[in-house]
């Protein structure tokens, strides 16, 4: 009921259904990830896996800025930022421009050690967050599906320690996956505790009162059994939030206005490319079309009607 009468209060809220004038953009640098995670849908996408190119890079940050973009970052719908050899330069390159900000990323950082920690600092990042398990190998490997859990610690740990030595200029996110084990076991490992003595809030509490729903990235993925899939919410005449957010820049240059689920880049969300430029396609009649089409006619894009992160 409650769910319900939240429904029907947005519906008839104008202001729901009117997009920014300049929009979040987010900017896979690279879909590679060398990671098999359960609940992830990289290591049966067919996309051409690769880093996105400089020059196109610095053509979607230039254009950014010039129609007065603020709020931007490099989380990939599916990949891993640290693998990007080329993650510091493009850092310093959006440094240019100081009106956006922050800048982060999410990471499992287990090639965070590809990059000088000193120059990780210095290069502007403002915001991690680190996508782990910690409590122990065996169940890490589980999850992420690599025996990398080792190497994992070796680059989350001293990222924390320098941090807080440095005052914590980066905003560093723990995010502890669930695994197949009792929440006790968890909490109580000595890995978790060490990293919640590094952290500044409380860790434990999140984990505790965390509630972490997963998608199948409709159909994609098999998951196990200790994962719960998010429910699927009604969408009826009720277009999701994120195609009044912001735009996605994929590695192969594609922009679409999926920031989340379009892993294989090819739907009808996707608009054009980098060089149609970022404020015609978010004002473009396409996107409008999808907009209306679903609000007024119900008429919602194939990839959106069994999304499970569906934004209501």
């Amino acid at each position: 009921m409650a769910f319900s009468r939240r429904w029907a209060g947005s519906y008839f809220d104008t202001a729901r259904f009117r997009a920014p004038e300049v929009p979040h953009i987010s900017i896979e640098t690279t879909n590679i990830c060398n990671a098999a995670c359960v609940f992830c849908a990289n290591p049966v996408m067919e996309r051409r896996k690769q880093p996105l190119g400089m020059e196109d890079f610095k053509h979607v940050v230039d254009d950014f800025a010039r129609i007065g973009g603020t709020r931007l970052d490099f989380n990939a719908t599916i990949g891993e930022p640290t693998l990007d050899p080329q993650l510091l330069e493009r850092v310093r390159y959006v440094q240019r421009y100081p009106q956006i900000n922050p800048i982060g990323f999410v990471s499992t950082l287990q090639w965070l050690h590809r990059h000088r920690l000193e120059d990780f600092f210095s290069a502007g990042i403002s915001w991690i967050s680190a996508s782990c398990s910690l409590s122990g190998r065996e169940s890490y490997a589980e999850f992420f599906g690599v025996d990398l859990y080792d190497q994992m610690l070796r680059n989350l740990i001293p990222l924390l320690e320098t941090n807080a030595a440095r005052g914590g200029p980066i905003s560093i996110h723990v995010d502890v996956k669930p695994t197949n084990e009792p929440l006790e076991v968890v909490v109580r490992h000595p890995d978790f505790l060490r990293v919640a003595h590094l952290v500044n809030y409380d860790l434990e509490k999140q984990v505790r009162n965390r509630g972490f729903f997963v998608d199948d990235w409709q159909g994609a993925v098999e998951l196990p059994d200790f994962l719960t899939l998010r429910p699927l919410y009604p969408r009826g005449y009720r277009p999701c939030r994120m195609l009044y957010k912001g735009l996605n820049v994929y590695s192969n240059g594609r922009v679409g206005a999926c920031q989340c689920r379009d892993f294989e880049a090819n739907s009808e969300l996707i608009l054009g490319r980098v060089e149609n430029g970022l404020g015609p396609l978010w004002n473009g009649e396409t996107l409008r079309n999808i907009r209306e089409r679903w609000r007024r006619k119900n008429e919602i894009p194939e990839i959106c009607r069994t999304c499970r992160y569906y934004m209501h």
